[in-house]
């Protein structure tokens, strides 16, 4: 019986220093101090007095200052957010022009205790100059007319946003006659950078796009537009890209095709009388339309 009761003690004994330990351990978290506000500094790359608004780049360098902070959280004003352990964050812009926007920051310290949140202004011009070569092919350095290359299998094509291939529906050659898409008109002119889309007043796409067209209309789904609503419209047209990568850019509601809501065509491949492009539609997905010179 001793040797049992001697046992069971050490056995106690042993919970309790490992408790105590614990104890300890907890204590030597640190003081939970929350971060100061931050404070932004960005510097817009290429400013100067003569480049007030950068180099045309569309790059800045953003650095945050706040006491107690070990995690920064950034938005960056155009829907693009990050988090990170320093605090100088570099990035890049891919809007067209002037445009002033607001990057917000919040630090988190210790044990995740936030600080204010804090925003800073500024104003940023970037520009692309686009291939001379892509410009002639375009424009034909004056003005120059596409259309849906209706004969073509997978004229209209619609994909997963990952991928660059139309995976999920491909028309056959001339599946959409009739609907008020292959007689559109899509004319490119160099010199003001105008787009006019010929509609013969009929649009095709989707009816929640099609409101920017015409706010009467409710409903979803494939929807062809007619009457003066639909009539033919100009707008500016730009370029976008990298040194890989080719875009076509509409100021408001242009499109070529099917409207699915976005404005912005990488071209996948192109020749001087065809051209196969990629635009991802405000449903999330991809879609294609392959068109062709007349």
């Amino acid at each position: 019986m001793s040797k049992n009761i001697k046992c069971i003690s050490g056995i106690v004994f042993s919970l309790l220093l490992t408790l105590s330990s614990c104890t300890k351990q907890d204590k030597t978290f640190g003081d939970l101090t929350a971060p100061s506000a931050p404070v932004i500094d960005v510097q817009v790359v290429g400013k100067t007095t003569a480049a007030p608004y950068g180099d045309s780049s569309g790059k800045v360098i953003i650095t945050i200052t706040s006491t107690n902070a070990i995690n920064y959280k950034v938005s960056f004003g155009d829907g693009t957010d990050t988090l990170g352990t320093k605090n100088q964050f570099s990035y890049g812009y891919s809007h067209i022009g002037l445009k002033t926007l607001n990057v917000t920051v919040t630090t988190t310290g210790k044990g995740g205790i936030a600080s204010t949140t804090t925003s800073a202004a500024f104003t940023l011009f970037r520009k692309f100059t686009p291939n001379a070569e892509l410009v002639t092919m375009l424009t034909n350095n004056g003005s120059k007319t596409w259309k849906v290359d209706s004969a073509s299998p997978g004229n209209i094509g619609v994909g997963p946003i990952n991928t660059f291939t139309s995976d999920w529906y491909n028309a056959a050659p001339n599946e959409k006659a009739g609907v008020g898409m292959y007689d559109d008109e899509f004319i490119f002119t160099k010199n003001t950078s105008t787009f006019t889309h010929k509609t013969n007043n009929s649009l095709f796409g989707h009816k929640e796009n099609l409101k920017d067209f015409d706010g009467t209309l409710t409903g979803t789904g494939d929807y062809t537009l007619l009457g003066s609503t639909a009539a033919t419209y100009s707008e500016t047209f730009s370029y976008d890209g990298t040194g890989t990568t080719e875009y076509i850019v509409f100021g408001a509601k242009g499109h070529m095709g099917l409207y699915v809501g976005g404005h912005k065509y990488q071209i996948l491949s192109r020749t001087a009388t065809q051209m196969y492009l990629r635009c991802v539609g405000t449903d999330g997905n991809a879609w294609y339309v392959r068109i062709k010179a007349i």
